[in-house]
């Protein structure tokens, strides 16, 4: 029934007509949106505080983030790029690991060049919107063929035309696409970059003036959207298991077509008590991309840069029997992969796999909710410890890092200048103190990657 009700909402997001109507009403409209989504936001907090806060919150973001794909001046004949993260970017577990680079709109009517430098950043994925949430239509950089100097180019068009090396293509619904970069070490790798022109289309000059009949049909779509988007997200999130995680699968979200369909993911709610936490635990594998993040009750990722809310593979650290242990706990438990649930006693769990293989799928992470003292007794004894200096450096790094990838030209800048000539080192301790695994920083990101690769 969930399945069935979400794939409604879809439709009616795709399908709904332009009503009859002025502008003063289409306003009017919107501002009813804004009421059903206040209401829903009553009906799924019993009190005031973080998740009421927070939800109010999720409804001011999604007004920001679809407000310019429907109130800007907007013609397939000229689309725009944009990005995320911008000032705020947050639906439906955003990747902190990801920049999204947007173009759009765009229609079949038209053939656009999508082009740009290739970057460092191990994994890219592309693809074509024709659904709010997804679309068939996709590429991964593993597909994608690059030109000797690094560069790119990809045709997206109705039809595919002669001698194209990279092409996607665009069915009668297509009106957006986006390039997602997926960092690993967030401090040293630079994103690929994008650019777009239209080379064949019934080009049509500057785009026209806004017309209230354009204006009306503007605000209906943005105002299913507020309606509908966080009816159909929590729709999702209530099938999810409660202080466990479902089965990988690559429609483990529970929205049909949302998402990159390579992924396989795993979806899950935490609720603890003020003396739990959490165990996750599951092998390193050997994929493209992929990690775990946490979500608030609105499945907003957390505050990841100047919290310790998300660790993808490449920052995770793995015991010495390969196995990843995940804590999630409100206080600092001085472990290497600890997940802060602090303002947060509930929310979401979301772990991706990136196009893993037959022989390389995930299995289901296991989940044990412990008392908090418990935590060290649960843990390999040889387990690593983090220092509070230690810790205080590893998110002085994420800080750095994310307010770069918000800064594109950023990433090109020296990493060393940023660091202010101190130290690079960032190490954990053996227990004792003793300096053991370096972690997130200089050539130690390196090593741990190829650890990795081979483990």
């Amino acid at each position: 029934m969930l399945r069935v009700s979400v794939i409604l909402t879809l439709l009616v997001l795709t399908t709904a007509p332009a009503f009859a109507q002025d502008s003063d009403q289409a306003f009017q409209g919107f501002l009813d949106a804004l009421q059903t989504s206040r209401e829903l936001i009553l009906s799924e907090t019993s009190q005031d505080g973080t998740d009421r806060a927070e939800g109010f919150r999720h409804i001011i973001r999604l007004v920001e983030m679809q407000n310019a794909r429907a109130t800007d001046d907007h013609d397939a004949a000229h689309p725009h790029i944009s990005r995320c993260p911008s000032l705020a970017c947050k639906v439906g577990f955003d990747n902190p690991d990801f920049t999204y680079i947007n173009v759009g709109p765009i229609s079949p009517d038209y053939t656009y060049r999508v082009y740009g430098m290739r970057g460092t950043v191990p994994y890219i994925s592309m693809q074509v919107f024709d659904n709010p949430l997804g679309g068939e239509i996709f590429m991964t950089s593993e597909e994608l063929v690059v030109a000797p100097d690094g560069s790119y180019e990809i045709i997206l068009s109705a039809t595919k035309p002669e001698n194209a090396s990279n092409w996607m293509e665009l069915k009668p619904s297509a009106f957006f696409f986006i390039l997602r970069n997926g960092f690993y070490d967030w401090t040293t790798e630079v994103e690929a970059s994008v650019q777009v022109e239209v080379i064949a289309g019934p080009m049509s000059g500057a785009v026209p003036h806004l017309t209230p009949e354009e204006l009306v049909d503007d605000l209906g779509e943005l105002s299913l959207r507020i309606r509908s988007i966080p009816q159909s997200i929590l729709g999702a999130r209530d099938g999810w298991p409660i202080n466990d995680l479902n089965e990988p699968d690559p429609g483990a979200f529970g929205i049909e077509g949302a998402g990159i369909p390579t992924a396989v993911s795993s979806a899950g709610r935490y609720e603890l008590d003020t003396d739990e936490a959490m165990i996750i635990e599951t092998p390193m594998p050997d994929v493209v991309h992929g990690g775990i993040q946490l979500g608030n009750l609105w499945v907003e990722s957390i505050d990841y840069q100047t919290h310790q809310t998300s660790l993808n593979w490449f920052q995770s650290t793995p015991d010495s029997d390969g196995i990843i242990r995940y804590v999630l706990a409100r206080e600092d438990p001085s472990v290497p992969n600890w997940l802060d649930i602090s303002g947060h006693p509930r929310g979401g769990i979301f772990m991706r796999w990136q196009s893993p293989t037959d022989e390389n799928y995930p299995d289901k992470p296991r989940v044990e909710v412990v008392a908090v003292d418990e935590i060290r007794a649960k843990l390999p004894a040889d387990h690593p410890t983090v220092t509070p200096e230690e810790r205080a450096e590893i998110l002085r790094q994420r800080y750095l890092a994310v307010n770069k990838r918000r800064n594109p030209t950023g990433q090109f800048d020296d990493v060393r200048a940023q660091s202010g000539g101190g130290s690079s080192g960032c190490a954990l301790s053996d227990g004792s103190g003793t300096a053991a695994l370096p972690m997130l920083l200089g050539l130690a990101l390196l090593a741990i990657r190829r650890r990795n690769r081979r483990a």
